[in-house]
């Protein structure tokens, strides 16, 4: 990534320091002119000024990003690629692939960043510094079990864990394909997460589909959770899901699990012997 940064003046200086110590690394307008104490129109020309410069970058209409030189230097962006998603709708949870990948269950680091969120953006898919970002828009009662990260001073929302595995469940397709979703499945067990609270939140999800794949999944990998088989076996509902929206209509049916198995069992645990 190319910038080229130009000279500040004196209280352009000021007003970047003191939104800095703040923690506003990402600000709005009005956040600047307050502390400006100019006209609306001169702190418009003011602020884009900064933008000319290279010093800031407009990420929405009327919020704008101090450029991280460290991050353009190494051309990393993805502790502010969450940051920047804390700042685009609320409420929201980083999620899907992009949880997946932050707690380590899948080795794939997604391009793009998914974020779920209960309010229906103008534009499912945007992009901001050169990084998608992708909006899923939820249900109110799909809506939960988040917690609270932290870079440095900047609080960022994400699914926990057991939510992020019962979302991608629930949706392989924001997650790479069900091979991504059994791969996530086997690493957060092996993680020892809360197969109670898990179990709790895939019912509250009112989507049998989660209970199917979450079975035959656990069967076809042989994970350590047959306590809990019985009782996923008992939400399955009668109708067959595909076990990969991804995938083409083909493969045989499960008849324990109601799965049309349309990605081979060898292709679901092939990630294992790579």
């Amino acid at each position: 990534m190319t910038q080229t940064i130009k000279t500040l003046s004196q209280r352009e200086t000021q007003l970047l320091s003191t939104l800095s110590s703040e923690g506003k690394n990402i600000f709005s307008f009005e956040d600047a002119f307050k502390l400006l104490k100019l006209s609306r129109g001169h702190a418009w020309k003011f602020i884009h000024t900064l933008v000319d410069k290279g010093w800031l970058r407009q990420i929405e209409k009327g919020k704008y990003l101090i450029v991280p030189l460290e991050g353009i230097a190494a051309g990393t962006w993805s502790e502010e690629a969450f940051v920047i998603a804390a700042n685009l709708v609320a409420p929201y949870a980083v999620s899907y692939w992009s949880a997946l990948n932050y707690y380590g269950y899948t080795e794939q680091i997604p391009r793009t960043i998914f974020v779920s969120t209960t309010k229906r953006k103008f534009k499912a898919e945007t992009e901001i510094l050169g990084i998608p970002f992708k909006f899923i828009t939820l249900k109110s009662h799909k809506f939960f079990g988040t917690t609270t990260i932290w870079f440095g001073n900047k609080k960022v929302i994400i699914t926990d864990k057991e939510k992020t595995i019962v979302d991608s469940l629930d949706h392989p397709e924001y997650c790479g394909g069900i091979v991504e979703a059994a791969k996530g499945l086997a690493n957060a067990i092996e993680d020892a997460i809360d197969l109670d609270k898990l179990t709790s939140y895939a019912t509250r999800m009112k989507n049998r589909a989660i209970f199917k794949r979450l079975g035959y999944v656990s069967e076809v990998l042989d994970l350590p959770v047959k306590h809990y088989l019985n009782r996923w076996q008992k939400m399955v509902s009668l109708g067959y899901v595909l076990l990969d929206p991804l995938s083409a209509k083909t493969g045989t049916h499960n008849s324990r699990w109601h799965i049309q198995a349309n990605v081979s069992k060898a292709n679901l645990t092939g990630w294992r012997t790579h």
